[in-house]
């Protein structure tokens, strides 16, 4: 989890996610699902984020990366195909739809990254999960 800013966005989970990984991978944990960040806060400066790949085991924390189980929740999910940095429409939608349902996201917003966009070079084909945690 790291402070960025929303022009640094894309850089800085790209720097996160293959260090989470690596940190992972070196403590004998296998991926068990695609890379995630969650926003727990997103401002005009500054965003804070947290970036990580699901694991089999539970993994000991270290000084920047921590190791902890996500709570399930309920959530209202939309998926993003395109570019990364056009999925500010995806979340738009799901804040729209969830306050036109007389309801309030309750908790951070996640991305699912679905596409690796080392494998898959055509950024019209990325796939992105979006949620919100609801009541």
């Amino acid at each position: 989890r790291m402070p960025t800013t929303p022009g640094r966005l894309s850089e800085t989970i790209r720097e996160i996610l293959p260090q989470v990984a690596a940190y992972a991978d070196e403590r004998g944990a296998k991926p068990t699902g695609p890379p995630f960040a969650l926003y727990h806060a997103y401002g005009d400066e500054e965003v804070d984020l947290e970036a990580g790949v699901p694991v089999d085991t539970a993994v000991e924390g270290g000084e920047r990366i921590i190791s902890r189980e996500l709570p399930a929740t309920r959530a209202a999910v939309t998926w993003h195909v395109g570019p990364f940095d056009t999925s500010g429409e995806a979340h738009q939608f799901l804040d729209a739809w969830i306050h036109g349902q007389g309801m309030d996201h309750v908790g951070a917003p996640w991305e699912v990254y679905w596409t690796d966009p080392e494998e898959e070079p055509d950024s019209s084909k990325w796939r992105m999960e979006v949620g919100y945690p609801i009541p």
